[in-house]
């Protein structure tokens, strides 16, 4: 309210000055008694004066004032007017005096006007410049989300994190540095530099509380310095840095862990101020990167806990009987390897893996005396194992968390030929999941002992997978299995052709 009030003020002191001084000179004009008069120049002062710095009615009521000076009715005041100039004389200073009146208030506010859009564009600039650094900000945490839930692993998501955050803050190096009370403080994820060049010179962790990530993690601030070398903060530190060609950083705090302290540190190569923009940016980069961690671990722990659950049950169902034991969670393994060597997304992995583990769940619906019989299966009992694959599908179409798995129970007798069961699918039309169990199902059955025969040996395993790929099964998985399976130790058993898994 003061400000407004002393903004309005100003115009009318200033125009006060100028009517003031208009009089003053006509006082003068006066006091001299010809027109023209020297003081006549010195009306153009306050016109000036005004039509510079304010709107154009203020100086041309100082104009018209200063007219009426130069003009014939100063002769009321005793004032001759000069007869060799006149009428030219009186007509022809109040033209000028409004000519500049107008001329000067136009070009100020022209240049008021080119100083605001100036300011303006300046604005624009830094608004754009700031949006932009906000847009890459979002990308970055949208690239940093998207990799979250593409089921990478937490090294994986580390890694982008600290490749986005040194790409968004165009720092040299990135990493986020965690506190062991045990082992001191060491960079867990790094770009811009290997761990491994870290633990050369630290190999028990750096001391804690040194640097800016020791100092942000001990004091739960964010921490700077311009210049790492004159830093009383950089000890032992000091020698990493110079090997690594940065001179100034700027680290945020975070929780790694229950109880597990850390650091988003980023270097520069050069020495430089942080604004303060650029630290509340790495403070929110810090907070997403502790809840990227906490998501991708609670994730693992979902999948583990899904996983074990899934184990169980089929171990359950394995317990009837005693010649499978450990068969799912050995085809896990193997289903894992294969779809990790097809460079499958790591969420189909873990999908492909889960299915592996739930292959035969269905077998809970078929009677013992058929599941334990030591000999040849009739047509109707073979049947009656056949329906396994749709009773499994159904068990994990009833399970919100096993949706995904069902394409892979139910499919995973399916054959490269079309000849396979449920539905006889062919080639590619078989998900891809199933395809891969149906190898490694096969593989394990023929190496394992089963109540109606012996183990066959690995190498017996591996040709009838090499004669029936292409028609049997996939030929790309079972190339793929066979470049992962590791041999076993040989078994002095007798080589026999098993039947079909079932």
């Amino acid at each position: 309210m003061n400000l407004l009030a002393a903004q309005n003020r100003k115009p009318i002191l200033d125009l006060t000055l100028a009517l003031t001084a208009t009089i003053v000179i006509a006082f003068l004009v006066i006091n001299d008694g010809l027109i023209p008069s020297v003081f006549t120049t010195a009306f153009f002062a306050p016109i000036i004066f005004l039509a510079f710095r304010h709107p154009l009615p203020y100086s041309l009521s100082v104009a018209i004032l200063a007219s009426v000076a130069s003009s014939p009715a100063m002769g009321v005041f005793g004032v001759q007017m000069n007869e060799s100039v006149m009428p030219v004389f009186w007509l022809g200073w109040p033209a000028v005096y409004l000519f500049l009146t107008v001329t000067i208030n136009q070009w100020a506010n022209i240049k008021t006007q080119r100083d605001k859009l100036d300011n303006t564009v300046e604005h624009l600039l830094d608004v754009q410049a700031h949006n932009d650094i906000r847009q890459h900000e979002l990308e970055t945490l949208s690239v940093i989300h998207s990799t979250i839930m593409a089921g990478d692993d937490e090294t994986e998501v580390l890694r982008e994190i600290t490749h986005r955050v040194a790409e968004l803050t165009g720092a040299k190096l990135c990493s986020l540095v965690v506190s062991d009370p045990a082992s001191g403080e060491r960079p867990y994820a790094a770009h811009g530099f290997e761990t491994e060049d870290f633990l050369r010179l630290f190999p028990n962790g750096a001391p804690r509380g040194e640097g800016v990530s020791g100092w942000a993690i001990l004091h739960r601030r964010i921490a700077t310095s311009s210049n790492v070398l004159d830093d009383p903060r950089y000890d032992s530190l000091r020698e990493f840095a110079q090997t690594m060609g940065y001179r100034s950083a700027a680290a945020a705090p975070l929780e790694f862990d229950e109880g597990v302290a850390a650091a988003l540190v980023i270097c520069y190569e050069r020495e430089r101020q942080f604004a303060p923009d650029e630290l509340t940016r790495l403070e929110r980069l810090a907070r997403q990167t502790e809840l990227a961690i906490r998501s991708v671990r609670q994730r693992e722990s979902l999948t583990r806990f899904a996983f074990d659950t899934a184990l169980a049950l089929t171990e359950a169902i394995e317990s009837r009987d005693p010649y499978t034991g450990g068969h799912c969670h050995r085809l896990a393994e193997h289903a894992s390897h294969i779809a990790t060597k097809l460079a499958l997304p790591q969420q189909e992995i873990e999908v492909v893996r889960m299915g592996a583990a739930l292959h035969d769940v269905g077998k809970i619906v078929v009677p013992d005396a058929i599941l334990k019989k030591p000999g040849k299966l009739t047509p109707d009992e073979f049947a009656i194992v056949k329906q396994h694959c749709y009773s499994g599908g159904q068990i994990c179409k009833r399970v919100p968390f096993l949706m995904n798995v069902y394409p892979i129970v139910y499919h995973h007798h399916e054959r490269w030929d079309g000849q396979g069961y449920p539905d006889g699918l062919r080639g590619e039309r078989t998900p891809t999941g199933a395809r891969i169990v149906a190898v490694a199902d096969a593989y394990d059955a023929m190496t394992t002992d089963r109540l109606y025969r012996q183990a066959m040996p690995h190498e017996a395993a591996i040709e009838i997978l090499k004669d029936g790929a292409g028609s049997q099964w996939d030929p790309t998985v079972v190339r793929v299995f066979l470049e992962t399976i590791q041999v076993p130790a040989a078994k002095p058993q007798a080589e026999r052709t098993p039947e079909p898994a079932v």
